[in-house]
């Protein structure tokens, strides 16, 4: 997790399913408890999801709007992009390209 005043971004690395959900959501937590104005979520190090992950992608972006914070989510991997085209997610949830100089 990286923090740069109000701003914080989370970048898991690897699998987030069922059994690495539980660290990622304990650092979306944190930063939401810390007070935050921009978060991004930078999926870039993903080699596989599940809907456990699609789950809390969702429920982060609910809690965005309940809290007025902004959320983007970086792209990941062509598998992780098909991942959300396939739920029908892409076009309900703020991914974006990871700016160049990321």
């Amino acid at each position: 997790m990286l923090r740069d005043g109000a701003n914080a971004r989370i970048a898991p690395a690897g699998e987030l399913d069922i059994a690495t959900a539980p660290e990622f959501e304990q650092a979306i937590a944190e930063v939401t408890r810390a007070g935050t104005a921009e978060l991004v979520l930078d999926l870039r190090a993903l080699t596989f999801m599940d809907s456990t992950g699609l789950r809390m992608l969702v429920q982060t972006n609910a809690q965005a709007t309940e809290h007025g914070f902004e959320l983007s989510i970086w792209r990941g991997s062509r598998q992780i992009d098909k991942l959300f085209a396939v739920s029908g997610l892409e076009d309900h949830l703020p991914l974006a390209d990871a700016p160049a100089d990321a």
